[in-house]
């Protein structure tokens, strides 16, 4: 005879479900956030022509060169001269459009319709998780170029191409995972201004590892050295957004805003504080003082402000080095255990300006940015798009090319977003590079 074990008993057990569903993935969007307050707001219109002449559809106007300079002569009758006047120029700049796509099952939104059939509304709340993976994608874009490069494969990372169908294709070693996000696609290009190898769809990001992990093969002849973009760039360096790194370069190289840096010399170019591999030191807030009094002058308001940007890496490393300098206090901790050096926490400044830090900012740099001379031009906010009517949820059509076929069971809703980042006086700020850090 059966015996009532547990077994079979158990198709009348009821089961347990946590009220609280965890996301395994974790988000970034501190410079986008640091922009969105300190940075000032333009609307910005499209690139448009006239008469065959195209109108740039932002100019942020500089003056490039000083009025005139000192002579001296007897002051009895000599002859002044004609003189001279300032000279400006202009970046110009247009806006990009950004969007990401979330779609669901009708199955799926009947399913979990209400909390006696599931935890939460499923659809409803994903359209919480999809904007903060888009906020992610735009900081990794402000962190960029200005290519849509969000990362390149360094020359240590492990790659592994995978397969057709294989999802074992793996990049071990990206120096900036955070910028990604699960199920992304993106462009593999050998450099910038290149053509692109092809796509591949990203699966899992590991950001504690520095891994991307694909469920499509890497297109043939992936190596190290080569940019993954984003979906749509053109890989040209300017033809996106133009982040931190387009603005704040050192030399007179290139092109930056549609302006030749040539023809001005160190007018546009970023004061740079070069480490060689060395650690950020207490001494690197007085070198940078007098940088920025040779580039902003020895009486600018600008000396007291300013804010530094970089990895959480940079300021770990700042904060150890308090610790091999701390004196022991001749005191005790609680309960007569040792004094405790350690503190939660990192340092929230260095050299008396505010530290805000990212994983979506560059390896071994740290910029210091003055907030007020960045501008955010925006075209449309970050947003639902808007198919028509109002409408921001539109049913899927059907493209297989089945014969009478109409729409799936499925449902679409797009985040968007149009603009573009400016530095409006390049000069007035600095970057250090090629800084180490700590064992992490």
């Amino acid at each position: 005879m059966p015996t009532l074990n547990e077994a079979a008993a158990e198709s009348i057990e009821l089961e347990q479900v946590g009220r609280e569903i965890a996301i395994l993935w974790p988000t970034f969007k501190g410079l986008y956030n640091e922009f969105q307050k300190s940075a000032k707001k333009v609307n910005i219109a499209n690139v448009t022509q006239a008469a065959g002449t195209t109108r740039s559809a932002w100019r942020e106007t500089m003056i490039t060169q000083g009025a005139s300079g000192i002579s001296v002569g007897t002051g009895d009758g000599s002859a002044l001269g004609s003189g001279t006047g300032s000279q400006t120029a202009s970046f110009a700049m247009a806006p990009i459009w950004a969007f990401n796509v979330t779609q669901y099952t009708r199955l799926a939104e009947l399913a979990t319709n209400g909390a006696e059939r599931a935890v939460e509304s499923f659809t409803k709340t994903e359209i919480k998780r999809s904007i903060k993976q888009f906020y992610n994608g735009i900081e990794g874009l402000m962190n960029g170029d200005g290519s849509g490069a969000f990362d390149q494969i360094p020359a240590n990372a492990v790659i592994t191409t995978g397969g057709s169908g294989n999802t074992t294709a793996v990049i071990q070693g990206i120096q900036c995972a955070a910028a990604f996000v699960d199920q992304q696609v993106v462009q593999i290009f050998p450099s910038e201004g290149g053509t692109s190898r092809g796509n591949a769809t990203i699966s899992f990001v590991s950001v504690v590892e520095q891994k991307l992990n694909f469920s499509t093969a890497l297109p043939s002849g992936t190596t190290q050295g080569d940019y993954i973009m984003v979906a749509g760039a053109s890989g040209a360096v300017g033809s996106s957004v133009l982040g931190i790194p387009y603005w704040n370069t050192n030399g007179n190289v290139g092109t930056k805003g549609g302006l030749t840096m040539a023809n001005y010399p160190d007018r546009l170019s970023t004061p740079v504080i070069n480490l060689g591999g060395a650690q950020i030191t207490p001494s690197v807030a007085q070198r940078a003082f007098v940088l920025l009094t040779r580039a902003l002058g020895d009486d600018a308001e600008e000396l007291d402000k300013g804010v530094w940007y970089g990895k959480p890496e940079q300021v770990a490393t700042i904060a150890a080095q308090w610790y091999s300098t701390l004196i022991t206090q001749n005191s005790e901790g609680r309960d007569g255990a040792q004094f405790d050096r350690a503190r939660s926490g990192v340092a929230k400044e260095f050299g008396d300006r505010p530290f805000i830090y990212s994983n979506t900012a560059k390896a071994g740099r740290a910029d210091l940015l003055f907030p007020e001379n960045w501008a955010l031009g925006e075209l449309c906010p970050v947003g639902l798009y808007d198919f028509g009517g109002g409408n921001t949820v539109m049913p899927v059509p059907d493209t297989s090319g089945t014969a009478g076929a109409t729409y799936l069971t499925a449902k679409m809703f797009v985040y968007e977003w149009g603009g573009q980042v400016c530095n409006r006086i390049p000069r007035h700020g600095l970057f250090v590079t090629n800084a180490g850090t700590i064992q992490i």
